[in-house]
């Protein structure tokens, strides 16, 4: 996994197969309210997955300005992942 990356574990499927009510980030409490706060992420469901046509994560504004979401597709899952800083 790359420097910076942090796995989102138990908590990815749970927030995947959800609705979208509030951030990805397992450590943000932020609520999801409306559209145009933050970043959405949709992607298409894995082939064999029957519980739902598309997968969406979001991040609340102030968690977007750190990190976005990386999906893997050999694992699978997806990755929060923090920006890097530009000197």
């Amino acid at each position: 996994m790359a420097p910076g990356t942090k796995r989102l574990a138990n908590e990815e499927k749970t927030m995947v197969n959800a609705n979208v009510s509030k951030c990805a980030n397992p450590q943000c409490e932020q609520e999801f309210k409306k559209l145009g706060d933050g970043k959405l992420f949709v992607r298409r469901a894995e082939k064999g997955d029957k519980e739902a046509k598309q997968k969406a994560l979001w991040l609340c504004a102030d968690c977007s300005l750190q990190f976005d979401l990386r999906y893997d597709r050999r694992q699978q899952q997806y990755h929060l992942v923090r920006h890097r800083r530009v000197a």
